[in-house]
């Protein structure tokens, strides 16, 4: 399997990697660890983000794709309706009038500077920096998609 979109599919992929290397047990317990540390996660209220991937031309994480179903699940709506990784322009940010901006790790290596670049367009937003790691790799990394997430809602919420 290498299409994963949600998190089920993850689940599967890991199950299916153990089979595949004879390490059927650990990938069971692996998919339980995981499924306990995201039991135990702290949700948004639904505030509407806009994940950001790339820029020149500005890119976000739409809807169909993992990183939009790792924004569902900590309580978080895409603001983005299109598919995929849409190209946005200035004037589209604008519009989209996010309470949240993620500026990704990767693929596009985001910094501080780039913050206040989408601050003077999207004004009203709270822009930070995340690991894009931990919302697009599946596997073992998601065992700390979990405390990330924490640390992300305390910031967001200071």
């Amino acid at each position: 399997m290498s299409d994963i979109f949600n998190l089920e599919d993850a689940f599967t992929m890991i199950e299916q990697v153990g089979l595949i290397t004879n390490r059927v047990e650990r990938a069971g317990q692996l998919v339980n660890q995981i499924q306990q540390q995201f039991s135990e996660i702290k949700i948004f209220n639904g505030q509407r983000v806009l994940y950001m991937i790339w820029r020149k031309p500005w890119m976000s994480a739409g809807q169909n794709t993992f990183i939009n179903h790792m924004l569902s699940l900590i309580g978080l709506r895409n603001c983005v309706a299109a598919e995929r990784y849409p190209e946005l322009s200035a004037s589209a940010l604008t519009q989209l009038s996010p309470d949240f901006v993620f500026l990704s790790s990767e693929p596009y290596p985001f910094k501080e500077k780039h913050i206040a670049e989408l601050q003077s367009l999207l004004p009203n937003a709270r822009i930070c920096l995340v690991d894009g790691e931990m919302f697009s790799w599946y596997g073992s990394r998601l065992l700390k998609f979990p405390d990330h997430q924490r640390s992300l809602l305390s910031q967001l919420n200071a």
